[in-house]
Formats: structure tokens, C-alpha cells, sequence
């Protein structure tokens, strides 16, 4: 087994930051591409490279530069000051060419840099480049391996960002999900994956799948350092500490029947570890139907707005389309906007749903394995998106725990809060991370 791992949190990059301002660009930019990135990196390819070396170290001495201007104006405060950050390659950044992981031409597909990027870089983050997505966060073969085991996948469609998080490259970086593309890379790689809320971060200066459906994430190597990148990074965070221990709900039905075999049992033994330090788990019935589980709603949903979103691309370019996007595209023009009205109020209704049954069964958080299974072998599935597409549907906040391991490989204990709860989603996990915390990166 072949494994490229360091140990690289928010933390440990905020303790060297006090020398920052010392340090000339050139200095900085050594420190973060030294021998052993660029090692990794042509190991995992965990970002897009369509600069030659000279020209990229030419725009990130730009980056680090507008980074420390910061700090020599004054501003040491910025609490991401310093920090190298990448991006999936959905997300518009100045400099960097935006390909949505296709082979349209980048031209058509770049545009300005949004809410995100800018935040990151106002709080003093330096842009470190764009990380490998599928073929517009739906499907496509992708070159990023695992980096617990290079001949597993590191899932998708963020599978850049988790990958170089996992691998200490870089100790943050930013995602979006539409039907498991946070939770399905953290659970494969390793690491916590924190999907917020629908809407609750602005996903503008994004190419986006599915309006509807698309939510923003992100990944760090550990909780701490999530807690304080959604500090930094989610409008209106108001940290909030747990007087008690929350009550945890696991779905009923066929939910729980999506599982690879073993995987149920791993899961429940963590579940009584839970329940011996005193926690209360209640087995829930869902106010979900299994058609909309099992059937083609959320998918139909999420193709429909891909049609929409790409029908002058796909007028111009479809050939520049791989197979499986190709086919979505399809498929998605026989889904009429009264189809996709009906989808939409159901997701609502689905919101209020689960709201209404976590209330009156006293459920402060739904746990469940992040993923049916740990990583596949590189060629098979990017990830299930039977444990995660209902969540995200009906826009609950959710986190990936790396608390379970199976096959000598990581997998996600996820954790899931009403919606609009997120506060309370990492505070609540907290408490479990305590009773089921294990070393991924060091045990594996």
C-alpha cells in the first residue's frame, strides 16, 4: 500500500504565519512547492495543470504578494492570513482558467470571481490553483488518486479538493455538492467534509449543475480546523457549545439497507460506543416515500437543470461533451418546467418534513455511514449517492466524519441536522468525534 499523508491542519499553518511578513513571496512560494509537493502531486494529481511551471509561478508570487500586502497594511488580524487554498474547478478565480473538468473551451466557460473566492482572499488566503473535478460535477473519468491507496478513487466529483486535504498540500479546500460530491471524497479520503445548508453560502462566480440542488462545502484534515474555516467563511456564524449530549436519530427502511455488506455492522458497533458514553439513539421512521428514495426525482432534477443551464454550450459544443454528461444533457430536455416545478416544491415540502419529524422525536442530529462503502478501486464508482442525495435535496447541512475505517481504508461517519442548523451540526459532532475519534491519517 502506498501512501502519501501529512499531517497539515488550519492550526498547524496559522502557528508559522508569524513569520510571514518576513518572508519574500519567492520564499513562501519555495515553502509550499517544495520537493515533496511536487512529488505528491504528480502522485495524485489532485490539481488542473494547464500552465507550465514558469507561468504558474509567476501568477501564485501574484497571489502570495496580494496576500501579504495585506499584512504589511496593517491587517495581521485576517484570520486566513497566509493560508494556501485551492478550489474545485467550478469556481472562477482570476488568473486561473475555469474547464469544469471538460473539454469545452475555457474561454467560454471563465468568468468572475464570486462571493467565495473573494472572501477567501479578503480574510488573507492565497489562491494555490484549482483542484480536478468530474465533467461538471456530474461525471466523467478523472486522473485523482487516493491518496491512503493510489489504485482507489478518490471520489467525486470534489475529488481534487479532498485529495489534496487528505495529503497535506494544503489544509483547506473548497467544494460544492449536488448528490454526494462533498461527503463521497471525504468519506474515500479521510477527512472532515462539511456541506452547509442550501443557499446559505452564495455558489455566484460558480458553474453550477443544478441551482436547485448545488450547496457549497469544503474540507480540512480535522474538525477544529472546520469549525474555524465555517467561522470564517459562512455568512452570519455564530458558533454555539452544546449543553448536553444530542439525541441521534438513524433512518428506518430501506435507507439503511443501501449499505456494502459490512458496512452496517462497523456503523452499529460505533453506534453502541455512542450509546455506552450515554448517548440516546432512537431508531426514526422517515417522511420520506422509498420511490423517492430509490427512484429518479432527485436525478431527474438535477439533469433537467443541467439541460437548462448548458443549452446554448451544448447548441455550440456537444461534441466537446464526454458520454455521460452527454447523456444527462439528453435526458434532460424530455423534463418539461412543470416537472421541474413539482421537483422543487417536493424538496421544499421534504424540508419542512423532516424539520417537523426531528422536532417531535426530540432528533438534534440523523447519523449514518457518509458512504455505502470505502473507496473503489480506481474504474468503478466515484461514490453512492443512496447515503447523501436525500440530505442534500432537501438542503440539510451534513459533515463527514473520518471515524470508520474498513478494508485498511477510510469511511465517513456523517452526520446530518435540520436545516439552517449548522451551528449546531459541528458543535453536536464534536461531541461524538470525542467517543469515536481515531487517527485515520497515522492508523491506516
Amino acid at each position: 500500500m502506498m501512501m502519501f499523508l501529512k499531517k497539515n491542519s488550519i492550526y498547524d499553518s496559522l502557528s508559522s504565519v508569524h513569520t510571514y511578513t518576513s518572508l519574500s513571496a519567492q520564499e513562501i512560494y519555495e515553502r509550499h512547492f517544495d520537493a515533496r509537493f511536487n512529488e505528491v502531486e504528480e502522485q495524485i494529481q489532485a490539481f488542473v495543470h494547464d500552465k507550465d511551471e514558469s507561468e504558474l509561478e509567476t501568477l501564485l508570487l501574484t497571489k502570495i504578494d496580494n496576500s501579504r500586502h495585506l499584512a504589511l497594511n496593517g491587517e495581521n488580524a485576517l484570520p486566513l492570513l497566509g493560508i494556501p487554498v485551492a478550489v474545485k474547478d467550478l469556481f472562477h478565480v482570476d488568473g486561473f482558467a475555469t474547464y469544469g473538468g471538460s473539454k469545452l473551451p475555457a474561454e467560454v466557460l471563465t468568468g468572475n470571481e464570486g462571493w467565495v473566492v473573494k472572501r477567501l482572499q479578503e480574510l488573507g488566503a492565497w489562491m494555490m490553483g484549482k483542484t480536478v473535478t468530474e465533467e461538471f460535477a456530474y461525471a466523467s473519468v478523472i486522473p485523482t488518486k487516493n491518496p491512503h491507496h493510489l489504485a482507489h478513487t478518490s471520489g467525486g466529483s470534489s475529488a481534487g479538493s479532498a485529495a489534496a486535504v487528505a495529503s497535506g498540500m494544503i489544509p483547506l479546500a473548497i467544494g460544492t455538492q449536488t448528490l454526494r460530491s462533498v461527503m463521497a471524497p471525504a468519506s474515500f479520503c479521510g477527512v472532515v467534509g462539511f456541506k452547509v445548508s442550501y443557499g446559505r453560502v452564495p455558489l455566484d462566480g460558480c458553474l453550477l449543475m443544478s441551482p436547485s440542488f448545488d450547496t457549497f462545502g469544503m474540507f480540512t484534515q480535522d474538525l477544529e480546523s472546520m469549525k474555524y474555516a465555517a467561522a470564517c467563511l459562512v455568512p452570519k456564524w455564530q458558533t454555539v457549545e452544546p449543553s448536553r449530549k444530542p439525541v441521534l436519530g438513524i433512518p428506518n427502511g430501506v435507507f439503511m439497507e443501501l449499505l456494502e455488506k459490512g458496512v452496517y455492522e462497523i456503523f452499529m458497533d460505533k453506534v453502541e460506543q455512542l450509546t455506552q458514553a450515554g448517548f440516546t439513539v432512537k431508531q426514526v421512521d422517515m417522511p420520506w416515500s422509498n420511490d423517492l428514495l430509490l427512484g429518479y426525482d432527485m436525478l431527474n432534477l438535477a439533469r433537467g437543470e443541467l439541460a437548462l443551464g448548458h443549452r446554448d454550450w451544448f447548441a455550440s459544443y456537444e461534441a466537446s461533451y464526454g458520454e455521460a454528461v452527454h447523456q444527462a444533457i439528453v435526458a434532460g430536455k424530455d423534463i418539461d418546467e412543470q416537472q421541474l416545478k413539482q421537483y422543487r416544491k417536493d424538496q421544499l415540502e421534504l424540508r419542512q418534513q423532516l424539520q417537523a419529524s426531528a422536532d417531535a422525536e426530540g432528533i438534534d442530529l440523523w447519523i449514518s455511514p457518509a458512504q455505502a462503502g470505502p473507496a473503489p478501486l480506481i474504474g468503478g464508482p466515484t461514490g453512492w449517492a443512496g447515503m447523501t442525495s436525500i440530505w442534500t435535496y432537501a438542503g440539510c447541512p451534513t459533515l463527514s466524519l473520518p471515524l470508520m475505517e474498513m478494508n485498511h481504508l477510510p469511511l465517513g461517519f456523517q452526520c446530518i441536522a435540520p436545516y439552517g442548523r449548522d451551528e449546531q451540526l459541528l458543535a453536536y459532532s464534536g461531541l461524538i468525534e470525542e467517543i469515536l475519534k481515531t487517527d485515520i491519517m497515522v492508523k491506516l
